[in-house]
C-alpha cells in the first residue's frame, strides 16, 4: 500500500509548480499528495491545514469548493476517468471550475487510487459566451441585412457558406455542396461569362470583386445578388482563396427598374403633349401677328392677353423640352473642361451685366484648374450662378463675386460666393430654390429657370449643388464634381 501511496505522490508532485488545484488520494479516500493551491483553497475552506493521511470523504461532503468531489472520485476508484464542472459564487463573483478524476492503475492492473485536478475555467466560460452571443448578433445582423458571407478554398474547390447565403440561394445546408461550379450552375446563363470574367479581373489583378448579377433559385425564381470580395495570396503571388459577401437586392434593382420606367413614360408622356401642343400655339401666335389692332380697344385687350398667355405657355413647353434635353446628358462627349476658358465665354456673355451692376468677379481655380464634363453645360452654370449674384445685389452695394475652385476626397468642389441681400434659409426654402421656377427670394424679375437649369446639368454631370445663404450677409453656392480617373 506504500508503495501505492508512493506512485501517487509522485504524480501528484509533477504539477506542484502549477497554478491549477491538484490532489490525489488512494482506495480509502486517504490524501496522499497535494501541491501549494490545494493547501491554500484548503485553508480558504476554513478546513484547516491539510495533512497527508487524512480521510477527504467528510471534507468532500461538507466543502462548498470540494463538493462535486464525492461523486467524481467515486467513478474513478471504479475505474471510470470523468469531469465535471462546478459553479459557485465567492465574494460576489460566480466562478465556474473544472475537476477531472483520473485513476491510478498500478503494475498489477489494479485501481490503486486516483488524482484530482482542478482549474478555474471562467474565462475561458465567459468568453465562450461572448463568442455565442457575437455569433448571434452577427446571424441577426445578416438576416436584417439579407447578406451572407463566404470562402472560396481555390486549392480544394470547396465554397463555405454562412447560414444565411443558404437561405438566399434557397438551398438545403444538408443537401448542397458548394463549389465554383455548383455556383455557376445557380447564376443565370445570360449573366454567368460577366460573373466569370470578374472573377478572373480579380484573381490576375487583385482587384475587388464586384458585381450585381441575377441568379435562378427555388422553381425557377430570378433574383438579384450583389457579390464582393477580395483574392488572397501565399507566399509565391499565388491565389489560395478568396473570400466576401453576397447580398439579396432584387428589391433595390427591381425598384430602381421601375423608376426608370416610369421616368421614361414621363419623359414621353411630356414629348407627346409637347408635340401636340406646338401646332395648336403655333396657330394662335400665327393668328396674333394677323389680328388688326386698334379697331376695337377691347378686343385688343381681349387678343393682346391671349397671345401673353400663349407665349407664355409656349416658354413652359420650350423648357421641358430642354430640361428633358439636359438631362440625357452624353457621358461620351464629356471632356475635361479649362475652368479659365469658361470665365473668357462667360465674361463675354454678362460684360453689360457685369458693368450695369458695378460688379467685380474674382476667381481662384489654382486648386483644381480643369472640370470633366460638357464646356457649354459649365457655361451656363457660370452664367445663372454669377447672373444670380448681380441680381441679388444689396442696393447701392456693387457686388463682389467669388469663384474658387478646391480638392477632396475624390471631388472638386466650386464655391460661388457673393456678398448680396442673401436670405434665411430653411431645407424647404433650399430645395424650392432648385425646383423649377423657384426663385431666391420674391423681390426681383424673372420665371427663377436658371437655378434649376443649373441643378439640372450639375446633376447631369455627376454633380450635386447646395447653399449656404444668411440675409444681408451673401449667399454661396457649392457644387461638387467628381474627379475623372
Amino acid at each position: 500500500m506504500k508503495r501505492k501511496q508512493v506512485l501517487i505522490h509522485n504524480k501528484a508532485e509533477n504539477v506542484e509548480d502549477r497554478g491549477d488545484v491538484v490532489w490525489a488520494m488512494d482506495q480509502d479516500y486517504k490524501l496522499t499528495a497535494y501541491n501549494a493551491s490545494f493547501e491554500e483553497k484548503f485553508k480558504k475552506e476554513q478546513l484547516g491545514k491539510p495533512i497527508k493521511g487524512m480521510d477527504l470523504r467528510s471534507i468532500y461532503q461538507n466543502g462548498v469548493f470540494f463538493n462535486p468531489c464525492n461523486k467524481g472520485c467515486e467513478k474513478a476508484l471504479n475505474r471510470y476517468a470523468t469531469t465535471a464542472k462546478h459553479t459557485f459564487e465567492e465574494e460576489g463573483h460566480t466562478y465556474v471550475h473544472e475537476f477531472s478524476f483520473q485513476p491510478f492503475i498500478d503494475v498489477s492492473g489494479e485501481v490503486a487510487g486516483c488524482c484530482i485536478w482542478q482549474k478555474d475555467i471562467t474565462d475561458e466560460v465567459s468568453n465562450i459566451h461572448k463568442l455565442w452571443d457575437s455569433e448571434r448578433k452577427y446571424r441577426e445582423a445578416q438576416r436584417i441585412a439579407n447578406v451572407g458571407h463566404w470562402e472560396w478554398d481555390m486549392i480544394k474547390d470547396e465554397i463555405i457558406w454562412s447560414n444565411q447565403l443558404y437561405h438566399i440561394f434557397h438551398q438545403n445546408p444538408k443537401e448542397f455542396k458548394a463549389s465554383f461550379a455548383s455556383l455557376m450552375e445557380i447564376i443565370h446563363p445570360e449573366d454567368r461569362e460577366a460573373f466569370q470574367k470578374d472573377v478572373d479581373t480579380s484573381i490576375q489583378k487583385n482587384a475587388i470583386h464586384d458585381i450585381v448579377h441575377r441568379v435562378i433559385v427555388g422553381d425557377g425564381e430570378i433574383r438579384y445578388v450583389h457579390q464582393k470580395g477580395r483574392t488572397f495570396y501565399d507566399e509565391l503571388g499565388n491565389p489560395v482563396r478568396m473570400a466576401g459577401t453576397t447580398q439579396d437586392v432584387t428589391l433595390e434593382v427591381m425598384t430602381k427598374q421601375q423608376v426608370v420606367q416610369q421616368n421614361n413614360e414621363l419623359q414621353n408622356f411630356v414629348r407627346i403633349i409637347s408635340h401636340n401642343l406646338r401646332g395648336p400655339i403655333s396657330n394662335l401666335l400665327m393668328l396674333s401677328k394677323i389680328y388688326d389692332w386698334g379697331k376695337d380697344p377691347m378686343n385688343d385687350d381681349i387678343v393682346r392677353k391671349i397671345e401673353n398667355t400663349t407665349e407664355a405657355l409656349d416658354q413652359t413647353i420650350k423648357d421641358l423640352n430642354l430640361s428633358l434635353s439636359l438631362k440625357n446628358a452624353d457621358r461620351e462627349r464629356f471632356r475635361e473642361i479649362k475652368l479659365t476658358d469658361v470665365m473668357k465665354d462667360v465674361d463675354g456673355l454678362l460684360s453689360e451685366e457685369i458693368i450695369r451692376a458695378k460688379a467685380t468677379v474674382n476667381t481662384d481655380f489654382s486648386e483644381a484648374e480643369t472640370i470633366f464634363g460638357l464646356k457649354s453645360y459649365m457655361v451656363n452654370i457660370f452664367y445663372n450662378l454669377i447672373l444670380n449674384a448681380i441680381h441679388y445685389a444689396k442696393e447701392g452695394v456693387p457686388p463682389i463675386i467669388q469663384l474658387v475652385t478646391e480638392e477632396n476626397s475624390g471631388y472638386i468642389i466650386l464655391r460661388v460666393s457673393d456678398n448680396g441681400i442673401g436670405m434665411e434659409l430653411t431645407p424647404e426654402k433650399e430645395r424650392k430654390i432648385f425646383n423649377m421656377y423657384g426663385r431666391l427670394s420674391g423681390a426681383t424679375e424673372g420665371k427663377g429657370l436658371g437655378l434649376y437649369l443649373v441643378k439640372t446639368q450639375v446633376e447631369a454631370m455627376n454633380g450635386k449643388i447646395g447653399v449656404l445663404s444668411e440675409k444681408e450677409v451673401g449667399t454661396t453656392f457649392i457644387v461638387h464634381f467628381e474627379k475623372h480617373h
